[in-house]
């Protein structure tokens, strides 16, 4: 199948089902897109930017796996008080937009990796959405900074041109940690403490995933995933090496789909695929 083509097609998290119809009418242009996804989307953990304290038994909104549940969700997609917006993860703005993007003909992907540009000399856990442009080719939008401008202050970047410095795919992160380029102290979830090349590992995995059309949530686990970096055989970190290769590549296609086959602990499972919700 041709690569475009290919990210053209929905996958089971981005199809919108029965609530297709919600996706009809929206702004051709991605700006617009962002901004109506920000009239019904607020990223649970900041909620305080927009000056309301989120109850905690809402955080598990982030669970929903499938845009289709999601538009179930919201009802419509008419803009509404960020109280009653749904509260996903920096995972739910790039699916909804790939949603968006897809259903309008426009190949996309969602990629998993680290921003530099929530914290000073730190590189955070985030995914964006990777867009095709016939004149440009590939290149990034954060769909959860693009549908809030202004509110995110300290994002010094073009959220709808994300440098390819300001944003590392998993495989790209892996490949500087791994070289020395990158203190791994200075990697991972500050929001949990978490650094290191285990953190980043995780995204090489699931960035893979993400180039199959395979779109997890953030903390799923599986395979190579949960083993600690320190604990891998050498012949997985050589494997993780190959990855990550393609990974910072993009692809193409043909190299993701082999490499996403090439060990059983790589390809997301049957059962956490198909999982509702």
């Amino acid at each position: 199948m041709d690569e475009l083509d290919y990210y053209r097609q929905h996958s089971r998290s981005t199809d919108p089902g029965a609530r297709r119809h919600l996706l009809r009418g929206l702004p051709a242009d991605v700006a617009g897109m962002a901004r109506v996804i920000g009239g019904v989307m607020v990223h649970r953990d900041d909620a305080w930017r927009f000056g309301f304290t989120l109850p905690e038994h809402r955080r598990d909104e982030a669970n929903t796996r499938h845009v289709e549940a999601i538009l179930d969700y919201l009802g419509t997609l008419d803009e509404r008080q960020p109280a009653d917006r749904f509260a996903g993860t920096c995972r739910d703005f790039t699916v909804l937009l790939c949603a968006m993007l897809r259903e309008a003909g426009v190949p996309a992907r969602a990629r998993a990796g680290f921003a530099g540009y929530f914290a000073d000399g730190f590189l955070d856990d985030h995914w964006v959405v990777e867009v095709w442009d016939d004149e440009r080719g590939w290149h990034l939008v954060d769909a959860q900074v693009a549908s809030a401008p202004g509110v995110y202050t300290g994002a010094e970047i073009d959220p709808l041109d994300v440098p390819r410095d300001g944003f590392l795919v998993g495989g790209q992160a892996w490949q500087e940690c791994r070289s020395g380029q990158r203190d791994t102290d200075r990697i991972g979830t500050s929001a949990a403490g978490l650094t290191g090349l285990w953190e980043v590992q995780g995204n090489v995995v699931r960035d893979l995933a993400n180039l199959n059309r395979v779109e997890t949530l953030p903390w799923d686990n599986w395979g190579l995933i949960p083993i600690r970096y320190d604990q891998l055989d050498p012949a997985d970190v050589d494997l993780l090496d190959r990855v990550a290769a393609v990974g910072a590549a993009g692809g193409p296609l043909p190299q993701a789909t082999e490499s996403y086959h090439a060990d059983p602990r790589l390809p997301v499972p049957a059962d956490l695929a198909a999982r509702g919700g």
